[in-house]
């Protein structure tokens, strides 16, 4: 399986005391595939995987695979410190139906022999590709390019970099020099850097702005060959872009949008986690009204 295009990274909704909603999680699903995205991805940071139990892992995969019926491929984010864990909730994706799984590597591992074999033991154990996420403010870990291009070498099973590290156009274009085209790379960050990273040679982008819907349109103009429609999308929407961005909030503004869309019933981020500031969801209604996005209701 070739990943390229727009991956979006769902959400897990919650309640308003903090349990899954699941009503909100079918809803999620088929409101984000009627916005023409390729994939979709569940559990991965933006998912507050880390905050699950593990039957709420389980019910969430199965209830994402479900609603999706083999409409789109699904991957399964199974990264653990623990490499059995890693193996186990790799085993189980697949056998839930998922595409691919995306492995960031364990807590402060950097290159080398171990982070090597932790691959490699979660590869071997599935039939399925493996996504190496690249993600240094997670985990603490920095891979250079040259590190990854080696890392992909030994274990053929990774097939994607869902690269992250900053600055990602230029990290991109190093590691696109270094692995061939059996390897697609992937931006994320909230799809604010997507322009330069199609530039330096990405394939798409995976990752949960609350709008995929422009993601898409970006990537459909550059994939066509029409760069300038592509900039002039990215342009448009970069304010939203950037605001979904901040960090330290982002997650509570995405949420926060997915709900004014009637996406998901509640904005509610698991504890602990941030809350959506009165001060900021006033900023967030006022970009949305200059980018003429007041009725999001009726944008669906």
């Amino acid at each position: 399986m070739r990943i390229e295009g727009v991956y979006n990274i769902l959400t897990t909704p919650f309640g308003d005391g903090g349990s899954l909603d699941e009503a909100s999680l079918a809803r999620l699903v088929e409101s984000i595939l009627g916005l023409g995205v390729d994939g979709l991805t569940i559990l991965g940071v933006a998912g507050e995987a880390q905050k699950l139990g593990e039957a709420e892992r389980a019910r969430v995969i199965a209830l994402v695979m479900e609603t999706v019926a083999g409409r789109v491929p699904v991957c399964v984010g199974t990264s653990a410190d623990g490499t059995g864990v890693a193996v186990a909730a790799s085993v189980a994706a697949e056998a839930a139906g998922a595409a691919a799984v995306m492995v960031a590597p364990p807590t402060f591992l950097q290159a080398g022999a171990g982070l090597t074999a932790h691959y490699r033991a979660v590869a071997e154990a599935i039939g399925v590709p493996v996504i190496l996420q690249d993600f240094p403010p997670v985990n603490g870990v920095t891979l250079s390019p040259r590190q990854m291009a080696d890392l992909v070498a030994a274990v053929p099973s990774i097939t994607c970099v869902k690269l992250e590290g900053v600055p990602t156009p230029l990290r991109v274009g190093d590691l696109r020099s270094l692995v061939d085209e059996r390897v697609t790379i992937v931006g994320g960050l909230g799809g604010m850097y997507l322009l330069d990273e199609l530039r330096r040679g990405a394939s798409g982008t995976m990752t949960g702005f609350a709008f995929p819907e422009a993601l898409v349109e970006i990537w459909r103009a550059w994939r066509a060959g029409d760069r300038a429609g592509a900039a002039e999308a990215y342009r448009r929407w970069l304010p939203l872009l950037v605001f979904e961005g901040q960090t330290g909030v982002g997650l509570a503004v995405r949420k926060e949008l997915l709900r004014r869309r009637g996406f998901i019933a509640s904005a509610q981020v698991r504890r602990p986690g941030s809350e959506l500031d009165p001060r900021l969801a006033e900023d967030l209604s006022e970009t949305l009204a200059q980018l003429d996005l007041r009725d999001l209701a009726s944008r669906r």
